[in-house]
């Protein structure tokens, strides 16, 4: 199996290796019918991002990559949400318009060399039965989102901007 596609994989390194993604590419968006010209093949699509011609087609990053490794036969992202955990996040309980008792930046942790979900248990530790928690992440956290169900904690989730999420987290 070749690598696995993320949002970072070059797309012309991609087409070389699985010429018929083109065909894929094509029919997610009339952007991608450019790339059958040479000279942009050449170019923009060897230096060029699944990420950044996803943003070029105006799609999700995330669909285009889930596209992308189902066309290859590859597993799905463990950082994207499945469409039944976005069904659970459809309605908002009540809690959710709680103010956090405390909030979480994903990135930030992962940038000091820590673990989210080390930081989340924590927290959850200093909170009392039925505080929030929020946490902000770069990517749907899917670890932090099955560690803290299996706790016994509930769980909601907001896509934001681009690719980011807000997870809260009610101690159960």
């Amino acid at each position: 199996m070749s690598a696995l596609v993320g949002p970072e994989t070059r797309l012309g390194a991609l087409l070389d290796a699985n010429p018929e993604l083109e065909t894929t590419l094509a029919g997610l968006s009339p952007e991608f019918k450019r790339l059958s010209n040479p000279v942009l093949r050449r170019t923009v699509a060897r230096v060029a991002t699944v990420a950044q011609v996803a943003r070029i087609a105006n799609l999700p990053v995330a669909s285009l990559v889930a596209a992308l490794r189902e066309a290859l036969g590859q597993p799905p992202d463990p950082h994207q949400a499945s469409a039944e955990e976005l069904a659970t996040f459809v309605t908002a309980p009540a809690w959710a318009a709680d103010t956090p008792a405390r909030t979480l930046d994903a990135e930030d942790v992962l940038a000091r060399g820590g673990s989210p979900v080390g930081e989340l248990l924590q927290c959850l530790a200093g909170c009392k039965a039925g505080e929030v928690i929020a946490i902000r992440a770069p990517f749907y956290p899917a670890p932090l989102v099955d560690m803290a169900r299996r706790n016994g904690h509930e769980v909601h989730g907001t896509p934001r901007t681009g690719e980011s999420w807000e997870i809260l987290v009610r101690r159960g």
